[in-house]
């Protein structure tokens, strides 16, 4: 039976460049996203804190009889204001994308993850967790309690399927650009950027992509409860 993989966001930068990467590797995509996913084998769109698309997604796998082997959360949004200026219902919005979308999705797959040998969980962090950023607080609370999630779900999961998260530092994605582009000079800022990481550049896509297989193939059968950075050496660096 071929193995099937769940990707949210799988119409995003890093979510495509992973459906890619699982389709050329032989694995049956499924992919969640407010669009159509181009390398998904079966597209479905919504709000991934939606529990009717879940049950909708549940249904596919049974009906298909498909062998799902890991789940990978990558849906995600942002949203820039200082504290003072803070709209409440933004922040109640970047919660349920980031972090009930994620819950929502690991309840309803864990059921058949259990089913699979090396069943897998990889969630979408960031080094924004672990460093902060002015006006963008909303967005690395989130990633801090998706850091607690993937280690309090790991010892609740152990030892049928391995949670982990990955924290990338900047990437080439339109996400990440539409950032970049909130500076008064955009070609400035991105020099700066490129200059904070100890590879002076930031990464891309199809990179993530690869440490998100890694971490759902037996390679890393021994790791679970891990925050995989992927930052060109932000981190050390600043």
């Amino acid at each position: 039976m071929m193995n099937t993989v769940v990707i949210t966001g799988s119409a995003g930068g890093m979510g495509g460049a992973a459906a890619k990467l699982f389709q050329s590797k032989g694995f049956t995509v499924i992919g969640l996203d407010l669009k159509p996913s181009e390398n998904a084998d079966h597209s479905f769109v919504g709000h991934v804190y939606d529990e009717k698309v879940w049950e909708e997604i549940s249904n596919c796998i049974s009906s298909n009889n498909l062998q799902v082997s890991s789940l990978i959360n990558i849906a995600g949004r942002n949203y820039f204001d200082e504290i003072e200026q803070a709209r409440l219902d933004q922040w109640r919005d970047m919660f349920d994308v980031n972090v009930i979308g994620m819950v929502i999705g690991i309840k309803h797959m864990s059921g058949f993850l259990k089913k699979s040998k090396n069943a897998s969980i990889v969630n979408m962090s960031s080094i924004s967790a672990h460093i902060g950023s002015v006006g963008y607080a909303a967005y690395v609370a989130t990633k801090g309690a998706v850091d607690s999630l993937t280690k309090s779900l790991a010892l609740e999961l152990a030892p049928n399927i391995r949670v982990n998260a990955v924290a990338p530092g900047w990437i080439e994605t339109p996400f990440t650009v539409e950032g970049l582009n909130l500076a008064d000079d955009p070609v400035a800022y991105r020099k700066t950027v490129e200059d904070m990481h100890a590879l002076k550049r930031v990464g891309t896509a199809d990179e993530i992509a690869a440490v998100i297989y890694f971490l759902t193939s037996e390679a890393a059968s021994f790791i679970t409860g891990s925050i995989i950075t992927a930052d060109g050496g932000y981190l050390i660096k600043n």
